[in-house]
């Protein structure tokens, strides 16, 4: 049993190896430059391991992005004793934001954008373990904002879509096609206005 336990601990040491080593590749090279030997040789570990644990380049990509997804928080989870609506919409944001900025995930979009032509179903995988997860998670939690009268009686898909479209225009498109990598130091001023014209929408009596 302690023998089949080290094993298990050495192999997961590898994994986190692998993965860390492949996310500075895929940074650094892109996805169709990135070398899978580079990897294995940056991880500190053969080539045959590297496939052990990842079959393809597809799939290491794969599972950096849902390493990612898993890092957006647990958003059902976030309503605390005294919030109020702002206060949860705030952290919501503000999660988000370090998600697409301090996990990079917008710079994994940049590559999979750049990638699309040549492998579409990367695109493909990025929005159903990134996008899917996230909506899922935040609908939930927008439902559970409604069911306890933080919020107005609204259509919390569409809700979702509009908060989200807010954020993207005035933060992930600037960072995901402009030069701008980084987060403005006004970020805490944006977000609240973008909470502002959301509470005006859905906030109980225009209140947050």
């Amino acid at each position: 049993m302690g023998l089949h336990s080290h094993r298990k601990k050495v192999s997961e040491r590898k994994r986190t190896a692998i993965m860390e080593a492949a996310k500075r590749e895929f940074l650094t090279h892109g996805y169709a430059h990135a070398g899978m030997a580079e990897i294995a040789s940056e991880a500190d570990v053969s080539t045959a391991t590297l496939y052990k644990h990842f079959e393809s380049k597809e799939v290491l990509f794969t599972a950096i992005v849902k390493q990612v997804a898993q890092e957006t928080g647990d958003y059902p989870l976030a309503i605390e004793p005294g919030d109020t609506a702002r206060d949860v919409l705030y952290r919501i944001c503000r999660t988000y934001l370090s998600v697409q900025f301090d996990r990079q995930a917008n710079a994994l979009m940049r590559i999979v954008i750049a990638e699309v032509p040549g492998v579409p179903e990367l695109a493909q995988d990025l929005y159903e373990v990134l996008g899917n997860r996230r909506s899922d998670s935040l609908m939930a939690l927008l439902g559970e904002m409604i069911r306890r009268g933080m919020l107005k009686q609204h259509d919390a898909a569409f809700g979702l879509r509009l908060g989200g479209g807010m954020l993207k225009e005035v933060f992930i498109w600037p960072g995901l096609f402009g030069i701008e990598t980084e987060l403005p130091p006004d970020t805490d001023e944006k977000i609240h206005r973008v909470i502002d014209a959301y509470l005006a929408l859905y906030g109980p009596e225009g209140k947050g």
